[in-house]
């Protein structure tokens, strides 16, 4: 096979630089070469590496989905974030980030016309995308760091004349619809073209009571049921005569009766192993979310390519986009994992004084005002208690749902310019730089727990005015003064709300006249607001040719280079609150150790105000990367070709990395061809990464019944680059079919990827509670997940839990009593994963026109994990993850199998499409022995039944079932140049498959549309 040089140099350049490679002339010519990782000339499916192209025109067949929906039907892919919903983390709603081979985003880079660009595809004009190629394989040597797992290489049009106008509207049951608009002019001559488009893509908010599986009994789905709620156990206490708690099981604001009134569950035996037994009443916070939140991504787009000679051309883009929610809704108060008192955990953080004007009604309701020791008492410390729960939130949110609304605010910028062309002695070369900027807003509001302790005594509100006649005491010290001169009090009891909004259940409690005020519950929150700001300029310098070394096949190419990144980083934080600047729950109160005389209840971590979330000390960070690379193209024959490429990078802080790559074709027949890839591949540490940092979270903890708690991390200090081993191995079959007039084509390729040193969790702040909760309660043989499992407290991770009341006691702490764990960040075990893409195709005249079916499918044969261990502890042993839930890491779903197909038929100007897919289920582990057999004992959950009977064993979302979705699609060409399409997405109207989540399903691989009817228009003019 004889390549006219200047392929040689592409095929060379391809695997050594990420140049954005646009053929001049026709559209067959683009076909012809494949640009991501490779540059073969030849059809991009049968080049040496696995590149999977998607065409807009093939794209346009199919609905024209969003990039989230793409995402998600990539069988490549894994789980994948960008669903707007609260809990894949909100300031994701809208950033779709591609996640091939399931080893996460970071580990895939996105590229715009071959350069680096945001992970967040919201900046890529659809209407301006000519092709996405997708290529399934490692390319640190062609593209630097970041790319384990493969690249997602957006490629936009080359050159266009004309306007377009591109309308849709997707109709969702329950919802506004979803609906975009794009237009795109592109104008110039024969040597300059420029193109300019914009678009707007809305999504409408999709209230949870929408769909069935959100709106589950607890008895069903026990997973969005809390304990800490604003119906509360309240212990009387002695603190003037030092007496302290009088009562073992402490009245609660609540009966039964009147906890199931407002839709809660009643547990009376919450601490079942102890003496001292409050009851709960659970509560569902899944009415105060949104299975998808209101949504807009607006974007800009304007490029100019130009010949500026016959041997140079120039290139400008840029891009512009912009992604608003104003209001992801969450729980109407976070709840309580430290607070203002000095004990450590959730319980006894808040007190309400005798003195409170609402304390009265609560004794006389709960009957303590009938015990001799009610004239003892002076104050009430509430066991759990968050300040709004089961009758939601009224005074926060937006429109017409009462949880706490996030606001999130993306903008993104990107900028790309270069010349690229040859010499005279025929060579080539590609210069360009690229620059990317983010400006992200988000904020999410959380109660400071020394104004809620104020307003419980009486100083609460923005206009208090009351003089500290102690100020060497936390809080306000003037009991005459307490609800006067401007000063409110604060209700934390049932008689202050009539009762549960969204389920319009009345509270039996509820006593007129007696609710909390905008003006004082406004005054508890902070918005937690931060903007983040990250920049960075990447400068590419490739020169390619020959060697003038002839092999049997042809002239040895060659390719070498330099690229040069930077990337700056910087939060900007202006509440004083959030900022750091009140590193305490008080005002003045100083950070030190448990034990000291100076320890007042404030931990040297800083914690901050607030009663859930963290504060965040705005960093400042820089980073370089600088590298220099090349690579041999080698025709060995005509029918065999090899590459061989290597990099050398070099990161700020002294760190570096050396990578390889090799790769060949082999024609073997005129049918068959094998292809082959393996080389090494790294992860730089990203520009965020500060030693010794803590940051705390949240996490769902499997052993205390799914409940959140407080997941802290910590950033270990000598953290090096992760790297990993990828290869690939191929054949391709191409054919006629059953007849001389028909076309085969069958690739499957192996792929084998071992990553090393894996930036993240050393392991999981839930592997570390199951670890230490690991004890099973006297008369069971097997450990629960409800709560009731026994702390071993001489196990050495007991040190990372902060247990409630501030230790352990052997034989009595359970899993219901902690608040936080503590887990590090650093270089932990690696991943190895493996198995096989298939893409098949048949296709053939059929009738008056050409039927043809399309096969994409992955099928993983391995997804092992390595061992995590914390402080010389095996956390968890080794195991292979594929076909489970992976719930300890944030739901990271390894299926088995993925699939497309397609049968479609064209006739003339008639369109018609049938796709398949397809993904296999997951099991939840969370819930299953070691022999795969199901934990009946874990699947019972606490409290009592409405007949006063216990719950059994509840099997939802534990065996996962296959999803498989049907759509249909029709385009026709009108005769004024237009296009109308129509869509019947999820065609059955299938629900996604049971998952034992918040919201009842899967949401980083299902949606939760169902059936959905979808228009769309494209005029040209």
């Amino acid at each position: 096979m004889k390549l006219n040089p200047i392929y040689k140099g592409i095929l060379c350049c391809g695997l050594a630089l990420p140049v954005t490679a646009l053929a001049q002339g026709s559209g067959e010519a683009i076909e012809e070469i494949v640009v991501t990782g490779s540059l073969i000339k030849g059809t991009p499916e049968d080049a040496a590496l696995p590149v999977e192209v998607h065409t807009s025109e093939q794209l346009a067949l199919e609905g024209a989905p969003t990039a989230l929906e793409f995402a998600k039907t990539l069988t490549s892919s894994g789980p994948t974030t960008g669903e707007a919903h609260y809990f894949g983390g909100a300031a994701n709603t809208g950033n779709v980030q591609f996640n091939l081979r399931g080893l996460g985003s970071d580990k895939t880079l996105t590229l715009f016309n071959g350069r680096r660009v945001s992970q967040n595809t919201s900046l890529i004009p659809g209407i301006a995308t000519q092709r996405i190629e997708v290529l399934k394989d490692g390319a640190a040597v062609t593209y630097g760091a970041d790319a384990t797992g493969g690249v997602v290489n957006f490629i936009t049009r080359d050159f266009y004349e004309g306007f377009e106008f591109d309308a849709s509207y997707k109709f969702v049951d329950g919802s506004d619809g979803e609906y975009d608009i794009a237009m795109m002019g592109g104008f110039g001559g024969d040597d300059t073209n420029i193109i300019l488009a914009a678009e707007w893509e809305h999504r409408s908010q999709l209230k949870t009571e929408e769909r069935p599986f959100t709106t589950l009994s607890y008895g069903e789905n026990p997973a969005p049921w809390s304990d800490l709620t604003n119906l509360a156990a309240w212990a009387p206490y002695n603190t003037s005569l030092g007496i302290g708690n009088l009562s073992l099981n402490p009245p609660a604001d609540f009966t039964q009766e009147s906890c199931e009134a407002v839709g809660g569950v009643y547990n009376p035996d919450y601490l079942s192993t102890s003496p001292y037994n409050p009851a709960v009443c659970k509560y569902n916070y899944i009415p105060y979310y949104d299975l998808v939140a209101e949504n807009d991504i607006y974007r800009l787009y304007g490029q100019i390519n130009s010949a500026v000679t016959d041997n140079m051309d120039f290139h400008l883009r840029l891009a512009f986009s912009r992604v608003r929610s104003p209001a992801v809704h969450g729980s109407p108060a976070q709840p309580v994992i430290r607070g203002p008192a000095t004990a450590a955990g959730a319980a006894f953080q808040f007190a309400a004084p005798t003195s409170n004007p609402y304390v009265a009604d609560f004794a006389a309701r709960s009957g303590w005002d009938q015990s001799p020791l009610y004239g003892l008492t002076n104050e009430y410390r509430a066991f759990l208690y968050r300040g709004f729960a089961h009758n939601g939130n009224p005074f926060l949110p937006e429109g017409d749902n009462y949880g706490v609304p996030s606001e999130i605010d993306h903008r993104y910028w990107h900028l790309s310019t270069g010349l690229d062309g040859n010499f005279e002695n025929g060579i080539t070369y590609d210069f360009g730089i690229t620059y990317n900027k983010r400006q992200s807003y988000s904020d999410a509001p959380d109660i400071m727990g020394y104004r809620l302790q104020e307003a419980l005594n009486g100083f609460g509100g923005p206009n208090c005015n009351a003089q500290d006649l102690d100020p060497d005491t936390f809080g306000t010290q003037n009991p005459g003064a307490a609800g006067t001169n401007g000063c409110m009090w604060w209700n934390p009891f049932a008689s202050g709300w009539a009762g549960q909004p969204t389920l319009g259940l009345a509270n039996p409690s509820y006593v007129p006249g007696t609710e909390n005020s905008r003006e004082l519950a406004e005054w508890l929150f902070d918005k937690r607001a931060q903007e983040d700001f990250e920049e960075s300029v990447t400068a590419d310098l490739l020169f390619s040719g020959d060697t003038g070394v002839e092999l049997p096949g042809g002239t040895i190419a060659w390719g070498a280079g330099l690229q040069w990144r930077q990337t700056d980083l910087h939060e900007v934080v202006q509440s004083p609150f959030y900022n750091g600047a009140q590193p305490c729950a008080w005002p003045d109160q100083e950070p030190a150790v448990p034990g000291t005389p100076e320890y007042t209840g404030c931990t040297p971590d800083r914690p901050g105000p607030f009663v859930f979330f963290d504060t965040n000390p705005p960093d400042q960070n820089h980073q370089d990367q600088r590298s220099a690379f090349t690579e041999f193209n080698f025709p060995i024959i005509d029918t065999l070709y090899l590459t061989a490429a290597a990099r050398y990078e070099e990161f700020s802080g002294g760190l570096d990395a050396t990578v390889y790559k090799v790769s060949g074709k082999w024609d073997a027949t005129e049918n068959l061809s094998f292809r082959a890839a393996f080389g090494t591949n790294y992860q730089a540490p990203p520009p965020s990464i500060n030693p010794g940092e803590v940051n705390n979270g949240t996490n769902s903890f499997t052993i205390a019944g799914g409940n959140w708690r407080g997941a802290q991390t910590v950033t270990q200090s000598g953290i090096e680059p992760e790297t990993a081993e990828v290869g690939s191995l191929g054949l391709i079959w191409q054919s006629q079919g059953f007849s001389a007039d028909h076309d085969f084509r069958l690739i499957i390729d192996y792929f084998d990827i071992e990553t090393e040193d894996e930036l993240g969790l050393l392991a999981s702040a839930n592997d570390v509670a199951t670890a230490v909760f690991s004890i099973a309660p006297p008369g069971e043989t097997r450990v629960p997940t409800d709560g009731t499992a026994l702390a071993d407290c001489s196990h050495v991770l007991v040190d990372r839990v902060t247990f409630n009341g501030g230790e352990c006691i052997q034989g009595v702490t359970t899993a219901s009593n902690f608040s936080n764990v503590r887990t590090d960040y650093g270089n932990g075990p690696g991943q190895h994963t493996a198995g096989f893409d298939i893409q098949m195709n048949y296709s053939m005249p059929f009738m008056a026109g050409d039927l043809s079916f399309d096969l994409t499918a992955t099928k993983v044969e391995k997804d092992i994990n390595g061992a995590t261990t914390l402080d010389g502890y095996v956390v968890t042993e080794e195991d292979d993850r594929l076909g489970n839930l992976n719930f300890a890491t944030v739901a990271f779903a390894s299926s088995e199998w993925r699939a497309n197909l397609r049968a479609n038929y064209a006739q003339d100007i008639h369109n018609f499409r049938v796709m398949l897919n397809y993904i296999s289920g997951v099991d939840d582990e969370r819930f299953l022995l070691p022999d795969g057999s199901v934990n009946t004992a874990a699947l019972v959950p606490s409290g009592l039944q409405a007949n006063g009977q216990p719950f059994g064993p509840t099997d939802f979302g534990v065996r996962g079932e296959d999803w498989i979705t049907v759509d249909l699609h029709y385009n026709v060409e009108l005769p004024w140049d237009a296009t109308f399409t129509a869509s019947i997405n999820n065609v059955a109207d299938e629900m996604p498959p049971e998952s034992r989540q918040e919201l009842g399903y899967d949401p980083r691989i299902g949606n939760p549309l169902g059936r959905t009817f979808e228009i769309g228009f494209k005029k040209r003019f």
